[in-house]
């Protein structure tokens, strides 16, 4: 097992025991999570039921990772968190949220959330981060989310 760890703005941060399925200290991760309780974003557009899995995607020179919801073979959705820094060593994959989101659909869709969750006080280059962060997952979600789902097949994603 390993460790996710998701800090946030205001420091506090929150601890998940995943599978790993590849883990490149400084460079790349896969993670395995089962969801063991119902999980509603967007104000329930988006249900991510229990039982289903989320293959979390790390890089250590992206400005976001990314979780793909899958239940069984079928993808529910990718939800990109926009992150820094994110660190990878073969007992933990670590990340800063920085709040905003970005969900992208089956289809393809993508909708940014959350934006108004960022404090008031943040500073100039963590607001450039997320700015930078969200070109490149609006500009082409389509072929990002045919790219996770490549990477994820090479997993026995159902199990």
């Amino acid at each position: 097992m390993i460790t996710e760890r998701k800090i946030r703005l205001d420091g506090s941060h929150e601890d998940f025991m995943c599978e790993p399925l590849l883990v490149r200290p400084g460079e790349r991760a896969i993670l395995r999570y089962r969801v063991d309780r119902e999980w509603r974003v967007a104000g329930g557009a988006l249900v991510v039921p229990a039982g289903s899995v989320n293959l979390a995607h790390y890089w250590m020179d992206r400005p976001y990772n990314v979780y793909h919801f899958v239940e069984g073979r079928r993808t529910i959705a990718l939800y990109c968190n926009v992150a820094e820094p994110t660190a990878i060593r073969e007992d933990l994959v670590e990340y800063v949220d920085l709040a905003v989101d970005v969900l992208i659909d089956p289809k393809g869709t993508a909708t940014v959330l959350d934006e108004d969750e960022l404090p008031a006080d943040l500073s100039p280059a963590r607001r450039k981060h997320i700015a930078r962060a969200l070109e490149e997952l609006m500009s082409h979600p389509r072929r990002l989310a045919a790219h996770i789902e490549e990477e994820s097949r090479r997993y026995d994603i159902g199990s």
